[in-house]
């Protein structure tokens, strides 16, 4: 299990200087200890468990998708661990900051747990090359399609990332896939014929199509 320290940063090895920044929130205990690395699914967050309201840093603005609470729990019993990554430029471009975004994932969490759901492992991206706070206006590996959040999930999480899942509402989050060689589930419009991709409308949709298909 990677060191969260008390940054809340995952200590992940090749991601540069900057890790990604990991939400204090509890995790499901059934993830810990497996003995050898296993699937796991790797969900955006805006526009894939909330509605994309743009920049979301405040709980007022959380609004679920409907089905996806119901889609994680589906996850859960599967006893696959599941991770959010999601990029959060705001904190760079000074709409919010560290802690917004962790108070937004600690209501996340209390709301998934009304549905019996639960996200094991929190992770975000704070920087942007063009943010305006000194600190994260910059580039960066964890920053989706770079490969650094889904590097530390697979170092928090003991996931084997090449038979794993990322689903997202972006192309960011295919590349995100493609980068780390999982398969991918673009929410959308069909994304076109490519090799480990496959397009549905909703997380709630996708479900059933990933479970078929994840060895766990």
């Amino acid at each position: 299990m990677a060191d969260l320290g008390d940054a809340g940063r995952v200590a992940a090895p090749g991601i540069g200087e900057e890790h990604a920044h990991a939400s204090p929130v509890a995790r499901n205990p059934s993830v810990g200890g497996a003995r050898s690395p296993r699937p796991g699914i790797l969900l955006d967050r805006d526009g894939t468990i909330i509605v994309d309201h743009g920049y979301v840093g405040s709980i007022d603005r959380v609004e679920f998708i409907d089905g996806a609470p119901e889609a994680i729990a589906r996850f859960n019993r599967a006893g696959i661990p599941v991770a959010v990554v999601t990029n959060q430029a705001g904190i760079a471009r000074g709409l919010y900051r560290i802690g917004d975004v962790d108070r937004v994932h600690q209501y996340i969490a209390a709301r998934l747990a009304e549905h019996g759901a639960c996200i094991d492992l929190f992770l975000y991206c704070p920087y942007h090359p063009a943010g305006v706070v000194e600190a994260f206006a910059r580039t960066s590996e964890d920053r989706k399609p770079g490969p650094g959040m889904a590097k530390a999930a697979a170092a928090a999480l003991n996931l084997d990332l090449t038979a794993s899942w990322v689903v997202g509402d972006r192309p960011e989050d295919v590349g995100l896939a493609e980068a780390v060689g999982a398969m991918a589930v673009y929410l959308g419009a069909d994304y076109g014929q490519r090799p480990r991709v496959w397009s549905f409308p909703s997380l709630a949709a996708a479900a059933p199509f990933i479970l078929e298909r994840i060895a766990v």
